[in-house]
């Protein structure tokens, strides 16, 4: 049995340029077919984060921190919804020689099969192999993944970086060298996302509070990883500041702080608490609706652990899957008890939170229906399962916008 075991994991190992080569392939094909379509997107926020990477793209590069509304939603002067991060890998691209008309759709294709990448690493460290291999392709099929298929925005971006400040946190227990890869990820999720970045920090330190470190790992290396992050950010900020007051005579972070953060909360409003309810079941309703089917299964799979909690039973949750399971339930609610106050709602604000709870309904499935377990080991050997998916959807998303 051990040397069986052993003889398929070598296997694995083996099929990972393949896996690797088989992403790239399709990778180049999709951005093929954007620009041979002229792909354009009807979303008004990919459509504008698509515009301005052209505009910067053809601007000197001291420039490229200080985008312009240029008329954009009846807007002038300087875009500072945002930092500029978004932008860049697309000016980039576009100062390759990529068309700027879809160069921030092809970029965030990219990151959507980062993300794909990153899931079932998250995963297997709560999960079996079986279990989290299927997420890469199952979690495809989610409502939420069809609406969010060709975007330009900063969603599939913030997930990527999500999973990965998690992953190179748990990993950095065991081994220093992966706080290079927290830090890098939370620093670009600073400069794409801003203050919402700071929810990766918290699903990371939940993450070190709940689930065990790997084998010769201390929690003390994480905390040090994740303080290293936001001292990271934080000099990045500094410096993003100093970079914008130069360049444009203003500042960057008075306007984030009065416009973007100090307008979106009015927390000594009398009515915000049945302001905040109101939000909490929207959103609820939203994450129901975008991770389904499997946001009931996971809903389920909460209440029963929920019961076996109270009656002191392990009702089949091994200890590993219950802590896992804590971190989901824990980091859903801080997203939406956090967002839920604000005066703007949004189903992208939860983005993550519909992946994590569809990834714990995914889980439960398996271990409770046979028909599920047998599905989810067939198509374990099948590596090439969630590239082919991956690709299915990516053809029927734009076939379905090219023909409206």
């Amino acid at each position: 049995m051990r040397k069986e075991e052993g003889r398929r994991q070598k296997e694995q190992i083996f099929l990972l340029p393949s896996s690797f080569f088989l992403w790239v392939v399709i990778l180049v094909a999709a951005a093929a077919l954007l620009v041979s379509s002229d792909f354009r997107s009807r979303d008004p926020d990919s459509a504008l984060y698509a515009r301005l990477s052209g505009e910067l793209a053809e601007r000197p590069v001291s420039r490229w921190i200080a985008p312009e509304w240029n008329g954009a939603w009846n807007n002038q002067g300087l875009f500072r919804e945002h930092p500029v991060g978004i932008l860049l890998p697309s000016v980039l691209l576009i100062r390759a020689g990529f068309p700027s008309g879809q160069a921030a759709y092809a970029v965030n294709l990219l990151y959507q099969i980062a993300a794909i990448v990153l899931i079932p690493l998250v995963a297997g460290v709560v999960a079996t192999r079986t279990e989290s291999r299927s997420l890469p392709w199952l979690l495809q099929l989610l409502p939420i993944s069809f609406v969010y298929r060709i975007r330009a925005n900063q969603e599939h971006p913030l997930l990527m970086c999500f999973l990965a400040v998690i992953y190179a946190t748990h990993r950095a227990r065991s081994n220093a060298a992966w706080t290079v890869l927290t830090i890098g990820a939370f620093c670009f999720l600073v400069l794409v996302k801003g203050a919402f970045a700071m929810f990766a920090l918290v699903a990371a330190g939940l993450w070190i509070l709940l689930v065990p470190s790997p084998a010769g790992g201390a929690n003390r290396k994480g905390w040090m990883c994740i303080g290293a992050a936001a001292v990271s950010a934080a000099l990045v900020a500094v410096g993003y500041e100093a970079l914008y007051l130069r360049t444009t005579g203003e500042s960057f972070l008075d306007f984030y702080r009065s416009t973007r953060l100090g307008e979106s909360m009015s927390l000594s409003d009398p009515g915000v608490a049945l302001h905040a309810v109101r939000n909490s079941v929207w959103y609820v309703g939203r994450l129901i609706w975008f991770a389904a089917p499997w946001s009931v299964l996971a809903l389920a799979a909460a209440l029963v652990w929920a019961r076996s909690r109270s009656r002191s039973s392990a009702s089949g949750f091994d200890p590993l899957s219950a802590r896992g399971l804590l971190w989901a339930i824990l980091i859903s609610v801080v997203f939406v008890a956090v967002l839920s106050p604000a005066n703007v709602r949004a189903e992208r604000f939860i983005f993550p939170v519909y992946f994590i709870v569809a990834g714990v309904g995914v889980i439960a499935s398996i271990r409770r229906f046979d028909g599920v377990r047998r599905m989810a080991i067939s198509a374990e050997p099948r590596w090439w399962l969630p590239q082919a998916v991956w690709f299915g959807t990516f053809l029927l998303s734009l076939g379905s916008r090219l023909v409206r």
